[in-house]
This record gives C-alpha cells, sequence and structure tokens, in this order.
C-alpha cells in the first residue's frame, strides 16, 4: 500500500481511449487522465504557463499541448518541453478491477 499517497477512483477502463485525454476528478482536484501505448498517465489539468485545459489538447506520444498556445508537457514526467522553467504536476495511477485510480500526496503542502 502507498502510505504516501491517497487514492480516488476516477474512471473506468472502457472510459478513457488512447491517446486522448480526459478531465478527472480525483478529491477536489480536477486531472487530465491519458491513456497511451497502454499505460496510464495523470497530470494536473490547468496548463501551468497559460491555464489551458490539457485534457482537451492534442496527444503526440507522451507529449500533451497545452489547447491555448500549444505548449507541449510530458504526462510521464510533468517538463514542458517549450520552456523549462514550466511544469506540470503528475499524479500516481493504478488500475483494479477495471477501474482507474488517481493518487493525490498525503500532505498539507499546496499541489
Amino acid at each position: 500500500m502507498d502510505s504516501e499517497h491517497t487514492f480516488y477512483k476516477v474512471c473506468r477502463e472502457e472510459e478513457i481511449q488512447e491517446n486522448e485525454g480526459k478531465l478527472v476528478h480525483a478529491g477536489t482536484k480536477k486531472l487530465a487522465l491519458f491513456l497511451v501505448e497502454g499505460q496510464y498517465y495523470c497530470i494536473q489539468n490547468f496548463c501551468p504557463h497559460a491555464g489551458g485545459f490539457l485534457a482537451l489538447g492534442p496527444v503526440e506520444g507522451f507529449i500533451v499541448r497545452c489547447p491555448r498556445h500549444a505548449w507541449g508537457f510530458d504526462m510521464r514526467s510533468g517538463a514542458c518541453k517549450t520552456n523549462p522553467r514550466y511544469e506540470a504536476n503528475c499524479y500516481p495511477v493504478k488500475t483494479q478491477d477495471g477501474e482507474i485510480w488517481v493518487g493525490l500526496p498525503n500532505s498539507t503542502d499546496p499541489l
């Protein structure tokens, strides 16, 4: 069991399509969930540069582009490929019995 995170059920596996984003809710957070090459990835939904919703952005491999200014974020690390001063938060994902769960840190620090 992961004692550093609290996991929230966000959707069922059949609700997400390969190479497309899906807006999900974990606790009070709105997050962007992706399925790429059979693996699930989750990052914050808002672009830290322009506030666009990353769940709506086009996916190119492991990069999701902000729909507002096309800045690219690596969904595996959160690194911004357009400007390295920016970064998106990433969250652990696990599956169980066809359900997708996303973990939020068990800290009082804002994310």
